[in-house]
């Protein structure tokens, strides 16, 4: 039944873009909600399977999309190359944020990692090679073996496989011994350790395979907007990121996929007022932390639950 249920969101996903060809620019809503899919699906892992808090996630994406766009243009490296380079150097810096949550956790990890992601910005607001305060226009399209991705429909499509990449690594992790090590660690710490987990190996491993998917979905939105700026990746966008991990439901998979069409989808049907869809969005959420736990996804299985159980009467 889950097989055949992914397999028909699978064959809808591949036909959306079929189905609106005549409406490019919903279709690059569509990949931006992709993107931001792959951001929270590696915040959810630090989040959602070790526990630990992240308040400046935006920051690897800006690693990763800053470092694509001045391999690409500055030194003229090949995209994918310069994809895979981005996403280590994006987990590398994971790595040495992760260290701070070996002693901290909760509201003062919360602070740390603020304050990286200002730092982040910060730096690339004064790095001349980084185009400083008026950031880097014109960054070109993915390119892979010669092909180039420059339409609407074939990013959409390269998004869509670095997505399920994103989901593939997720779901395997959380079937892992790691994933399940995680999960200890996010229940509790004291009753991990006293089971054996090593708590320290952990919490780096979870903050460096989600800042490198973090660092991945950077990559992606400066390839695919062309144009990205400091400012793009402050406080404002980690919050957001989070948001769409508790909006959809956190420590779940599905979740921050339906979590980040929510986001990206709900100004469509608002229209331009830009208040009142983030207004929405933060009803959302707040009815999601009071009521429903495990998010929007969690609303949706219960009511198939309950459908599935109205059929076998």
């Amino acid at each position: 039944m889950k097989n055949k249920t992914n397999l028909t969101i699978l064959l809808i996903a591949l036909a959306l873009p079929l189905v609106l060809y005549s409406k490019p620019a919903f279709v690059g809503y569509l990949t931006l909600a992709g993107i931001m899919a792959i951001s929270a699906l590696g915040l959810n892992i630090i989040l959602g399977y070790s526990g630990q808090i992240s308040l400046g996630h935006a920051a690897f994406m800006a690693i990763g999309a800053y470092s694509s766009a001045i391999l690409t243009m500055q030194f003229h490296i090949p995209f994918i190359l310069a994809l895979i380079v981005s996403v280590l150097i994006a987990a590398f810096v994971g790595i040495l944020v992760g260290f701070p949550s070996l002693r901290l956790s909760g509201f003062y990890l919360a602070i740390v990692t603020m304050a990286l992601g200002e730092a982040v910005v910060s730096i690339f607001k004064n790095w001349k090679l980084a185009g400083g305060n008026f950031g880097i226009r014109n960054i070109p399209p993915p390119s892979i073996l010669g092909f180039v991705f420059s339409g609407e429909i074939s990013k959409y499509y390269l998004v869509l496989f670095f997505l399920l990449l994103s989901v593939y690594i997720s779901n395997n992790l959380v079937r892992s011994n790691t994933g399940r090590a995680m999960r200890a660690l996010r229940d509790s710490e004291i009753a991990a350790q006293s089971v054996g987990v090593n708590v320290a190996k952990y919490k780096i491993i979870a903050f460096s395979l989600g800042s490198a998917l973090g660092g991945l979905s950077g990559v992606l939105y400066a390839h695919t907007v062309t144009y990205i700026h400091p400012t793009a990746f402050g406080i404002g966008l980690s919050i957001e990121i989070l948001a769409i991990v508790m909006v959809g439901g956190v420590g779940t998979i599905a979740g921050q996929i339906i979590g980040s069409l929510f986001w990206v989808i709900l100004p469509l049907f608002i229209g331009n007022v830009e208040t009142l869809s983030s207004v929405i969005f933060g009803a959302a959420l707040i009815i999601v932390v009071l009521l429903y736990p495990r998010g929007l996804v969690g609303i949706l299985n219960a009511g198939a639950l309950r459908k599935f159980s109205k059929r076998r009467r």
